[in-house]
C-alpha cells in the first residue's frame, strides 16, 4: 500500500513538473513565434502591394458570413496620392486548414496571393502555395467565377485543396472589392455575393432541391431495387421531371463507411451523376465527417455511371480521391455511389428513354473496406 502511494506521489510529482516546464517553454517561444508571424505578414503585405506607402487595420471589415472561411485582419494599403486597395487575411478549410492574405485593388483586381500557413498534405494540397497554381489569381477580378476547370485549373490529386483555396480568395476578394466600393470610392460589382455551401448533412427535401431545384419529384422507392450488394439498402427513391421530361432520378442509399452512413445519388438520363450529398454520418469528426463537406460530395458531380469509382491511392488508379485520414469513410461513399448510380441509369434507360449501358461487369467491381483502419 505504501509503495502504491508512493508511486503516485512520484507521478503526480512528476506530471507537476512536466507541466510546469511546458508551460515555461511555451511563455518563453511565444514572443519569438508571434514576432515571427508579425514578420511573415509584414513581408506578405509588401509582396502583394510593393508601392504602398502603409497599411491601415481595418476595425470595420464585415464577417466572411460563412461557418468555414473566417476573416482574421483586414487593411487598406495606401500610397501618398490615395488607397491602393485592401487585403484580407482568410482561414479556411482545404484539405485541412490554410491562411491565406488575399488583396484586391480599388479596381477589384486581384494582386497575387500570399500563403501564411498550410497545413494541407505535404506533396498534394501544399501545392496550392505553388505554381503555377497560386499564380492563376492574380489579374483576376473579384466578380470571376473562380470554378475549377471553367476560369481556373486545378491540381491532379489536390482537388478539395484546390477548391477550398479558390473558395477562401474568391470570398475575401469579394467582399474586399464591396468594401472599398462603399468607403473608398472603388469601382462597383457587377455579381451577387458569393454562397459557400456550408459542411452539414441535409434534409432529404433539402438535398433534392439542392441538386434538382424546384423541379418536380415522385416517390418511385418500389420500382428499384438493389440487385448487387446486400450490404447497401435503398432507403427510397424519386423520379425527378421538368414538366413532361424526365431530368433523372434520386436514390438515397444506406451502407458502411467507417461506421455507417446515407447518401442521396442523384443520376441523368444521360449516365452522368446530377450530384450526391450526404443525409447521414455517423464517421469520426474531422476525419469521415468530411464527407459533408462540399468540396468532397461535389467531386461526384458529373462523373460517368461507367467510372470505375476506385479509392487512390487503395488502388494507384483510383479515380476517386480519398479524404485524408479516411479512407475506409471514402470507400464506403464510392460504393454506394456506384451502386446507386447503376441502378438509376438501368431505371432510367427501361423506363423513361434513358441512355442504355453496357451488360453489368461480372463481378461487379467494388472498393474492398477492410474491417478496421
Amino acid at each position: 500500500m505504501k509503495s502504491m502511494v508512493k508511486l503516485s506521489a512520484t507521478l503526480a510529482a512528476f506530471t507537476v513538473s512536466a507541466s510546469l516546464c511546458l508551460a515555461l517553454v511555451h511563455l518563453y517561444t511565444k514572443p519569438y513565434i508571434d514576432a515571427n508571424a508579425e514578420r511573415a505578414q509584414t513581408a506578405g503585405l509588401r509582396q502583394i502591394f510593393p508601392d504602398a506607402a502603409g497599411f491601415d487595420p481595418v476595425t470595420d471589415f464585415p464577417a466572411s458570413g460563412s461557418s468555414s472561411i473566417t476573416f482574421n485582419k483586414a487593411y487598406i494599403a495606401r500610397s501618398e496620392n490615395g488607397v491602393l486597395g485592401a487585403v484580407v487575411m482568410a482561414t479556411g478549410a482545404t484539405y485541412k486548414s490554410s491562411t491565406l492574405l488575399v488583396g484586391t485593388g480599388i479596381d477589384r483586381v486581384l494582386k497575387p496571393v500570399v500563403f501564411i500557413e498550410n497545413t494541407d498534405t505535404a506533396g498534394l494540397g501544399t501545392k496550392t502555395a505553388e505554381s503555377p497554381f497560386i499564380d492563376q489569381f492574380a489579374g483576376k477580378t473579384a466578380d470571376d467565377s473562380f470554378v475549377l476547370g471553367e476560369d481556373l485549373d486545378g491540381i491532379s490529386g489536390a482537388t478539395i485543396s484546390a477548391r477550398g483555396v479558390s473558395r477562401i480568395v474568391q470570398l475575401a476578394a469579394y467582399h474586399s472589392g464591396a468594401y472599398l466600393a462603399e468607403h473608398h470610392g472603388g469601382k462597383a460589382g457587377t455579381g451577387a455575393a458569393p454562397v459557400v455551401k456550408e459542411a452539414a448533412p441535409m434534409s432529404v427535401e433539402d438535398a433534392l432541391a439542392d441538386i434538382w431545384g424546384d423541379l418536380d419529384t415522385a416517390d418511385v422507392s418500389d420500382a428499384i431495387e438493389n440487385t448487387i450488394e446486400r450490404s447497401i439498402l435503398f432507403d427510397g427513391a424519386w423520379l425527378v421531371r421538368d414538366s413532361d421530361e424526365v431530368a433523372g432520378v434520386a436514390i438515397l442509399a444506406r451502407g458502411q463507411t467507417y461506421k455507417a452512413s446515407a447518401i442521396l445519388v442523384a443520376v441523368r438520363p444521360d449516365r452522368t451523376l446530377a450530384g450526391i450529398r450526404i443525409i447521414e454520418t455517423t464517421d469520426t469528426k474531422n476525419y469521415g465527417y468530411a464527407m459533408v463537406e462540399p468540396d468532397f460530395y461535389e467531386l461526384f458531380t458529373g462523373k460517368p455511371v461507367d467510372d470505375p469509382y476506385l479509392v487512390a491511392p487503395t488502388v494507384s488508379d483510383g479515380d476517386v480521391d480519398a479524404i485524408s485520414g479516411a479512407t475506409i469513410s471514402t470507400l464506403g461513399v464510392a460504393n454506394m455511389v456506384k451502386i446507386a448510380a447503376w441502378e438509376g441509369s438501368r431505371y432510367l434507360a427501361e423506363n423513361h428513354g434513358g441512355m442504355p449501358g453496357a451488360d453489368r461487369s461480372d463481378p461487379f467491381v467494388l472498393n474492398e473496406i477492410p474491417q478496421w483502419e
